[in-house]
């Protein structure tokens, strides 16, 4: 028996500013990712440093927008292809909910979701957090990154057994954090696989250097045998020194374009 999971959608994450996320928006609709059943997450990050204290934290303003500058980066227009999703990246419960709250004030009108990074979910219980969340704003999606801490630390089995009991829509298997490691798809597949055979209705991303040389090769044996697999990409989509990249959006629209060509191959296959 399948499980019915939400709509899988492809990340560019590292969203800085409204021009980067039109341009995205354009490169969405002029490929008419919908018509594959995916839409566009559009991430933009946010910590304690940005959010919470407002001040720049050490990868930039053009990486992890400052103050009300988020809402810039999260305002659309658009009726769905493209979602602003918020990356959340704040230490401990405390910090967890005062940057939620900060957060929500900024983007509550413009974003679909927040991705919730950085938190031993596994062994630490923040369900309650979550959960208050949702009740909160239920209209609101919520990603719950599990980190390569997360994986080092617990088995497929404990990650999927957790993911059970937590309140969130998707879980991104999340090696790299935004560095441009590449994933092992070997280690991917053991954790996406124990998730699959659990049948938890929860959408699946993998991420980890991910760009459009590498796509077909790392994200398409996964999507291949795991139906409506999602994915990010962020850490090889910028230029730039440290602590002053920005994304490249020429980048990202040709890993957008070898993406599609790897999941239009996959379609194809499947229909023969």
């Amino acid at each position: 028996m399948s499980v019915e999971r939400p709509q899988p959608y492809i990340g560019i994450s590292g969203v800085a500013h409204h021009e980067q996320h039109v341009a995205l928006f354009d490169v969405a609709l002029r490929e008419r990712i919908d018509n594959l059943g995916y839409f566009m997450m559009v991430g933009i990050q946010a910590t304690g440093k940005t959010q919470i204290l407002d001040i720049e934290n050490k990868r930039g303003q053009m990486w992890h927008p400052v103050g009300d500058s988020i809402a810039d980066a999260a305002a659309s227009e658009d009726s769905g292809l493209t979602k602003p999703y918020v990356h959340c990246f704040f230490d401990g419960e405390a910090e967890l909910v005062q940057g939620i709250a900060s957060v929500m004030r900024r983007t509550r009108h413009y974003i679909r979701g927040l991705q919730i990074n950085g938190l031993a979910w596994v062994k630490e219980d923040f369900e309650p957090i979550l959960s208050n969340f949702k009740e909160q704003y239920p209209d609101q999606s919520i990603i719950l990154q599990a980190g390569n801490i997360t994986l080092n630390r617990h088995s497929p089995k404990e990650v999927a057994e957790k993911l059970k009991y937590m309140p969130a829509d998707y879980v991104l298997l999340d090696p790299s954090g935004g560095w441009g490691r590449e994933m092992d798809v070997d280690r991917m597949r053991d954790y996406v696989d124990e998730i699959y055979q659990q049948q938890i209705p929860m959408g699946v991303a993998v991420s980890g250097g991910l760009e459009a040389n590498n796509v077909e090769e790392l994200f398409g044996p996964l999507a291949e045998q795991y139906p409506q697999l999602s994915c990010d990409a962020e850490g090889r989509l910028r230029k730039g020194s440290e602590g002053s990249t920005q994304l490249d959006l020429k980048l990202a629209e040709e890993f957008i374009m070898a993406w599609e060509q790897t999941v239009t191959s996959l379609d194809s296959n499947t229909a023969k």
